[in-house]
């Protein structure tokens, strides 16, 4: 089997006194070779993966003397190989094991292991284990777009490397049928330990963005649980917890990096009766406090705390089926929560105070909206 995609993609942007410009231009192909043998099967294939990324970078008025201006080319030929097996090695147990070897233009060659065990405990109750290495990339402009928004200089301290981590997770789930009442819970953790890790430094100075390679100890341990329940096959529920831990250990001392919520819960409610003639829904977001980039080096007015607020955020929408068409409309954040004054130095967007590292909560308050769908018949 052959498979193969290609796209391209042309961006002119301002932000501000910052012109950004960008074409990229990415191919990926993937020759695989399908065999099934006895209780295992085999995929096994080649790949090649071409990457053109040309970032120019500007600025209209430099008053503040950033340095990041200039002409970034990326250009990546990644030709790999990959090989992998599941086993059934009983009823219960199957068994995944998988390799990949890929030649990187710059980087030389990576080679990247991964298996995964899974056990039917009975039909209904599954646990899985998993562990692997992962290796990528960067592209820092585009994955951090922030930055180009803020007054911060952007200061590379060394050319950067791939990034490299070893991932590993185990996931429990069960699953229960009944005649009122069906669902399953799922639990899961993943473990990532990084050992190169691309990450803004906002930090070290509040008027700078600095970017290096971090090799020393960067670790993101997650804990998820959710639960999903169907009532008389009308009325859904549905809610999910998440724990992040991400941090990093500087001169022995664990320092969470910012923009992660601890703790998080969603939870969505929908009802629609057996006629399918009208159905309604509403999710509730709830959100833990998150570090936030070390601003005490400003002066005391551009300067915002450590850690941001708990908030929640709740949304409705019901929908009215009319023949072909359906009539809908509700409303996002409900009870209007908005972070005040999101922005350090909103009152001088050129000044070398104005920055959007701080902005953690929805900026945009109570919104109503109504619509109509059509739907095509299907054949």
């Amino acid at each position: 089997m052959l498979f193969a995609s290609s796209f391209y993609q042309n961006q002119k942007s301002y932000f501000g006194t910052t012109k950004y410009d960008a074409q990229q231009t990415n191919f990926y192909g993937n020759l695989q070779y399908e065999l099934t043998y006895g209780k295992n099967s085999l995929k096994t294939g080649l790949s090649f993966r071409h990457l053109n990324l040309n970032e120019d970078i500007a600025f209209t008025d430099n008053t503040l003397q950033r340095t990041y201006a200039g002409n970034y080319l990326k250009q990546e030929n990644i030709v790999g190989a990959f090989a992998e097996n599941t086993a059934l090695l009983s009823d219960k147990l199957t068994w995944i094991a998988g390799i990949r070897v890929d030649d990187h233009n710059r980087f030389g060659t990576k080679v990247t292991p991964r298996t995964l065990l899974k056990y039917d405990i009975t039909p209904n109750t599954v646990v899985r284990a998993n562990i692997g290495t992962g290796w990528r990339t960067a592209n820092l402009f585009s994955e951090n777009i922030g930055l180009l928004v803020s007054s911060r200089d952007i200061v590379f301290v060394e050319e950067l490397k791939p990034e490299k981590a070893l991932n590993t997770g185990v996931n429990f789930t069960q699953k229960f049928n009944g005649n009122q009442v069906s669902g399953f819970f799922s639990g899961d953790y993943y473990r990532t330990d990084f050992q190169n890790q691309i990450f803004p430094d906002y930090d070290t100075d509040p008027t700078k963005a600095i970017i290096e390679n971090f090799t020393g100890k960067s670790t993101s341990n997650t804990f998820q649980a959710e639960v999903y329940l169907n009532f008389w096959q009308q009325l859904e529920f549905k809610t999910g917890y998440s724990f992040l831990d991400v941090y990093r250990e500087i001169d022995g001392a664990k320092t969470l990096l910012p923009f992660n919520p601890r703790h998080k819960v969603v939870t969505t409610l929908g009802y629609k009766p057996l006629s399918n003639k009208y159905h309604f829904d509403m999710n509730i977001h709830w959100f833990g406090k998150q570090r936030l980039p070390n601003t005490q080096g400003n002066p005391p007015q551009f300067q915002r705390p450590d850690f941001s607020e708990n908030f929640m955020l709740f949304n409705a929408q019901f929908t009215y089926k009319v023949n072909k068409f359906e009539l809908y409309g509700g409303c996002e954040n409900i009870f209007n929560f908005r972070q005040e004054q999101p922005i350090i130095g909103w009152q001088d967007p050129f000044s070398q105070y104005f920055d959007t590292s701080s902005v953690w909560g929805p900026t945009r308050g109570r919104e109503l909206y109504f619509g109509v769908r059509f739907k095509i018949p299907q054949k």
